[in-house]
């Protein structure tokens, strides 16, 4: 059984009900344990990730936050030595071309658009609790989670 972890910031409390919907989901379907640490703003996300990280786990962030921005918080994962190789999604609604190109900039390891129905949403879940991070090469060629797993 594959156990994964999953440490998601996002603001919006709907979006994140929304994701924990789909991971219980993909949960009770799956021979899979998939831990879930909601983080509503993004401000104790690198102490989750250091207490929490007991092997397989991925981080989504979603772009607009009030108190950092999912672009501030990846420089930050990016900066501490402890964190600076977490497998990084960032995770927006906003397919605008200037935030996919600053998150690879910034070294996310994918960019993912929020899918507006539940399926698509599992399927984004399911690929990125399938992938093997640590082994996994970065493609800048593939960016774009939705277009490459989905």
């Amino acid at each position: 059984m594959k156990e994964f972890t999953i440490f998601y910031a996002d603001d919006d409390e709907d979006d994140l009900m929304f994701f924990e919907e789909a991971v219980m989901t993909l949960c009770e379907s799956k021979d899979c344990i998939i831990t879930l640490c909601l983080l509503k703003n993004g401000e104790n996300l690198i102490e989750s990730i250091e207490k929490n990280n007991h092997g397989d786990f991925v981080v989504f962030l979603d772009l607009n936050m009030p108190l950092k921005s999912g672009f501030e918080l990846l420089e930050e994962i990016r900066s501490k030595p402890e964190t600076q190789g977490a497998p990084v999604i960032m995770y927006s609604t906003s397919s605008n071309e200037h935030n996919i190109l600053q998150s690879q900039k910034l070294g996310a390891n994918y960019y993912a658009v929020k899918p507006t129905n539940f399926n698509d949403l599992l399927k984004i879940i399911s690929s990125a609790a399938n992938i093997n991070w640590k082994n996994h090469p970065q493609n800048t060629a593939s960016f774009l989670f939705n277009k490459v797993y989905c």
